[in-house]
């Protein structure tokens, strides 16, 4: 019998030429070095055997359990070997190699990508490893963040406490190689799980440029390019130890369909600069045990379609400078 382990152990390195796999388990052509021509008049692509990928032990590869099997693009260089040692016909692979893209692809040609995409253009001469986690900025999503930080001017607020101006952080990375753990899809998404002392950052970033990142003080920044939706079906409890600003610079909407209870140890400060208006479907009730209850307005107007009464435990003082009409 000709399996690996009873006849020898035959391996291959590669190129990735299609991962179109019609089974959609992963598989992928490769055209493997000293066993296949880089003429693709004599072996075609589509000659080429389905090479199955080995998953990590992380990977059920049962059920849809664990991690996709599906990674590298056309083009990529592979190493596996033949479980049906000489034959050659039943390739697996189970790791890719990176390098330097020292050229373009050249469509037509074996051991290339043939679609022409892979290696790109702006990566060329350069190593396959992410620039992310070599410590460059050019050109990487660093930059793209740090020319689109956004700047908060100051805003009249009712907060004196001094924070009624502030920013977006600026950007965090520092990374240094070979500490940063990096991610990248094609679309552009990508994870960075960050280790450089004293530089250590969880980020991830969506291609439209919402991100999530938490910087190595231990503070998170969330940046939405879009929408934001949160739903939360059970109870929800928020402790800020700090001020809490919130700025909007549209219209705020806030609905409680219960009962809402607001306490407030110190003291209240509303500015408002347009109009307030209130609708109460039932009673209001306002107290203050210990101070007074100051009214200043240009004018004052009270209408009730039924009685209104007055009472107090001292005099009553009712002065006009015009004069007073009691009707």
């Amino acid at each position: 019998m000709k399996y690996m382990g009873k006849d020898g152990f035959v391996w291959f390195q590669g190129v990735v030429e299609d991962r179109n796999d019609p089974l959609q388990l992963g598989r992928c052509r490769v055209r493997c070095l000293g066993f296949h021509h880089e003429d693709k008049t004599l072996i075609p692509t589509e000659s080429l055997p389905w090479a199955y990928p080995i998953q990590p032990i992380t990977s059920s590869a049962m059920n849809g359990i664990g991690n996709a099997p599906v990674g590298p693009v056309e083009g990529t260089w592979v190493v596996g070997f033949f479980r049906d040692g000489l034959s050659c016909q039943e390739p697996v692979f189970f790791g890719a190699i990176g390098g330097f893209s020292l050229e373009t692809s050249t469509p037509g040609k074996g051991f290339n990508d043939p679609n022409g995409k892979y290696p790109k253009e702006d990566f060329v001469p350069e190593q396959d490893t992410n620039r992310l986690a070599r410590g460059i900025t050019t050109d990487t999503i660093v930059q793209t963040k740090t020319e689109n930080v956004e700047e908060q001017e100051e805003r009249p607020t009712a907060n004196e406490a001094g924070d009624n101006e502030w920013k977006e952080p600026d950007v965090a990375y520092a990374a240094e190689y070979p500490f940063n753990h990096v991610y990248e899809s094609e679309s552009g998404h990508i994870q960075e799980f960050d280790d450089t002392e004293e530089a250590e950052r969880i980020h991830t970033w969506h291609k439209s440029g919402t991100f999530e990142e938490i910087h190595p003080d231990g503070s998170k920044v969330v940046k939405v390019i879009g929408d934001d939706y949160e739903l939360l079906l059970g109870k929800k409890f928020v402790h800020v130890t700090g001020n809490v600003n919130v700025l909007v610079d549209g219209q705020s909407t806030f609905y409680v369909k219960g009962d809402s209870d607001i306490q407030v140890d110190g003291n209240v400060k509303q500015v408002v600069e347009g109009n307030v208006d209130q609708e109460i479907g039932g009673n209001i009730t306002t107290k203050s045990e210990h101070g007074d209850f100051v009214v200043d307005a240009l004018n004052i107007k009270m209408t009730a379609s039924a009685g209104i009464n007055i009472e107090t435990n001292q005099n009553m003082v009712l002065k006009g400078s015009a004069g007073i009409d009691l009707n």
